[in-house]
């Protein structure tokens, strides 16, 4: 069984590899092509924030009225689902139908979120523990970097007679998704992988420690999103990159972070407080650097500490909260918390598209509020963590010293 185990979580860490593969030579690109396609910035907000939601709207539904679920069958269902889509993309740009790459990107969007959603509890069932989590993420993390270095170097380029475009993408991009399509196939279907029990929200929002994170972490979704929810186009229209630049950019900045992510995985600061000051508040000096000094310059060093700081750290940010649930809940919790995560996602998105064109200034004006207002949740989440912890000792101390008597 234990062997077993190990070969399934392999295999999944291996599937996330495939799709952060996938996500990486398109997901970027994809907001450019859908511009090219005739959809203008503000309405590609829009449809990012539509499927962001209706994505939250599902897993509502999955968790409210299914009484036993199976993440490794969302898991195979998404991704058969996902390579559909992205087939019906390249259709519908192929025979230039605008309402078809808008569908397709619309769904392959929601189903992006519903993966991201699941795999995490069918890593738990196997294997709960922060690093494990911060692992998971950090593989996905240097695989997407992967992809847009790949695609960063391919897009524009010409092999023999044929030349690489953003269709060219699509098609790399199912590629990805099918190599994950089969390996979550080998996964063997154990009984580790139902949550079959009474679903109760309630008891998850007992926890006050969980309810003040999931506030916290919705504030954060919108304060990252509203400002780099179009990272691209923003480089390519503020920094006057061309889109193969921007995306090397961005992928160095997020290679960068991929390393320092293992270093602080290993060396992170025993004291909490400084870990979140570390992860945040540079980002908070530097966005209110942009406000001030509105230049290429200062935007570009800005987005690159934001992507380079954004790998880092989660096992003190996310996990140690995610794994205050139980084994049997987490699956319930994380998609609870990934609803109040697409809400944010979805509102930042709507706030860089609507600010888009009025200026730096304004796009990092509303951003540096919400973000301000993240940073002084998650102390105020140490905090309570700290207290918690004291209070547990008196308990335990207390509790011995009856014992001895």
């Amino acid at each position: 069984m234990e062997q077993l185990q190990k070969r399934n979580i392999k295999l999944i860490f291996l599937l996330v590899f495939f799709y952060g593969m996938s996500i990486g030579v398109w997901a970027d690109f994809a907001q450019i092509w859908l511009n090219e396609q005739g959809v203008i910035i503000s309405y590609i907000g829009l449809i990012i924030a539509g499927a962001t939601l209706f994505a939250g709207i599902v897993i509502i539904i999955l968790i409210r009225y299914l009484k036993k679920f199976n993440e490794l069958i969302i898991l195979k269902f998404s991704f058969v689902a996902k390579s559909f889509f992205l087939a019906l993309m390249f259709l519908g740009s192929y025979f230039s139908i605008k309402w078809l790459c808008i569908l397709g990107f619309l769904i392959d969007s929601i189903i992006n979120n519903l993966i991201v959603a699941s795999v995490y509890p069918t890593i738990a069932y196997i294997l709960k523990n922060d690093k494990i989590y911060s692992k998971r993420k950090l593989i996905e993390y240097s695989a997407t970097d992967l992809g847009l270095l790949l695609a960063s170097f391919l897009i524009g380029k010409n092999i023999d007679s044929y030349f690489i475009n953003y269709d060219s993408m699509i098609l790399l991009s199912l590629l990805f998704t099918t190599c994950a399509s089969v390996i979550v196939l080998l996964i063997k279907n154990q009984k580790i992988f139902y949550a079959s029990h009474k679903i109760d929200i309630k008891k998850i929002f007992k926890d006050k420690i969980i309810c003040v994170y999931l506030v916290y972490y919705f504030i954060g979704r919108i304060a990252y999103y509203s400002a780099l929810g179009m990272q691209l186009l923003l480089i390519v229209k503020y920094a006057e990159f061309t889109s193969s630049t921007a995306g090397l950019f961005i992928v160095v900045s997020c290679i960068l972070g991929d390393i320092f992510g293992i270093i602080a995985l290993k060396l992170t600061p025993k004291n909490d407080y400084i870990t979140i000051l570390i992860k945040f508040f540079t980002r908070f000096l530097l966005y209110c650097l942009i406000i001030i000094i509105p230049v290429k310059l200062v935007l570009l060093i800005g987005i690159f500490f934001s992507l380079f700081i954004s790998r880092s750290y989660e096992n003190k940010t996310d996990a140690v909260y995610i794994n205050r649930c139980k084994k049997e809940d987490l699956f319930t919790f994380n998609n609870i918390r990934y609803i109040f995560g697409y809400v944010g996602n979805a509102l930042g998105v709507l706030i860089i598209g609507f600010t888009f064109n009025l200026g730096l200034r304004y796009i990092f004006g509303i951003c540096v509020i919400f973000l301000f207002t993240q940073i002084v949740m998650a102390l105020f989440l140490v905090k309570m963590r700290k207290n918690e912890e004291i209070k547990l000792s008196a308990i335990e101390f207390e509790n011995a010293n009856i014992d001895t008597k």
